[in-house]
């Protein structure tokens, strides 16, 4: 199975955020502004303290935001067992929001923020502290570089747990040889001709099927090696579906393409089967299914470039 993490292994931190240099300076400034003492400035001074807190909140926020965050489920689908990861990506666009809701955060609490430090500043210098404002600053640094370490931590944790997974869908017989129903109706699907079909009849001779637990399941979730030729667009469903017919309900199954290559195959209660004159009862529809259909029982459709009625 492919170990593409993709966005997900520099989460909880982007690149930039990992360095221990980012860490150091990022303490070092926030405890040079703890050294000032907001309540002796000028209205000039402390506008622009103020304004350099929230740049420097903002601009942490952004850095340290994750660099993605996964999906545990294919394109069309949810709740499936052993679905593969989507990374879904922190645009620039993103992390400039959350950077811009960070500043203006702290520019809108800066006022009871100064008031709190003063009371800090207070309580310290009348239990006789010595130099009370470079205590606070050298708490700040401490909590800047404690939730940089421990960012950095659960990055590693995550990291691992990813492998750890990946090396178990490979090694602990999480799939198998595909079901001679399934390898059926991929061989149907792949039907000559179609764009594409070459290259995916040729991962045929690697493709796996993952374990879907006791009973039948609707879907049936496809392991290919990752060395086979790949098609494009690499996501999309598969133009090719078929349509069979049990007890009054009509039932199509499609194929998902993932990353170029075969990733599900999956049976669902045609559209017409929803409208309102209809008189079928569709989730038991569904629930009554057993196996697979025979090829013989499919009619095969292809969309085309034609439009649609």
């Amino acid at each position: 199975m492919s170990r593409d993490f993709g966005f997900v292994a520099g989460a909880p931190m982007n690149r930039l955020a990992t360095s221990p240099l980012f860490a150091a300076a990022s303490a070092a400034a926030f405890g040079g502004l703890t050294l000032i003492e907001p309540r002796h400035l000028g209205p000039g001074a402390q506008a622009a303290y103020r304004i350099t807190t929230a740049a420097l909140t903002g601009a942490y926020t952004a850095a340290t935001l994750p660099a993605g965050t996964t999906v545990g489920m294919p394109a069309r689908y949810t709740d499936a067992p052993g679905a593969p990861m989507l990374a879904v990506p922190v645009d620039a666009g993103l992390r400039g929001s959350a950077a811009l809701a960070a500043g203006g955060l702290s520019l809108g609490l800066a006022e009871p923020l100064e008031v709190l430090d003063a009371r800090i500043m207070d309580w310290l210098t009348e239990r006789g502290v010595s130099r009370p404002r470079w205590w606070m600053a050298g708490v700040g640094v401490a909590m800047v570089a404690a939730g940089w370490a421990w960012d950095r931590a659960e990055a590693r944790a995550l990291q691992r747990a990813l492998e750890q997974d990946a090396d178990g869908d490979t090694e602990d017989g999480d799939h198998g040889p595909v079901e001679p129903a399934v390898a059926a109706l991929l061989d149907a699907l792949l039907a000559p001709g179609v764009p594409g079909a070459e290259a995916l009849r040729l991962q045929l001779k690697t493709v796996e099927q993952q374990d879907s637990g006791a009973g039948f399941s609707t879907d049936a979730f496809l392991v290919v090696h990752p060395d086979t030729p790949r098609i494009a667009p690499r996501t999309q469903t598969w133009p090719v579906r078929a349509r069979f017919m049990r007890d009054g309900a009509v039932f199509e199954i499609e194929l998902q393409i993932h990353e170029g290559r075969l990733e599900s195959l999956s049976i669902m209660i045609a559209d017409e089967m929803y409208g309102t004159d209809s008189e079928v009862d569709t989730d038991a529809a569904i629930n009554a299914l057993t196996a697979w259909p025979a090829p013989d029982e499919l009619e095969l459709i292809t969309e085309s470039a034609d439009p649609l009625p």
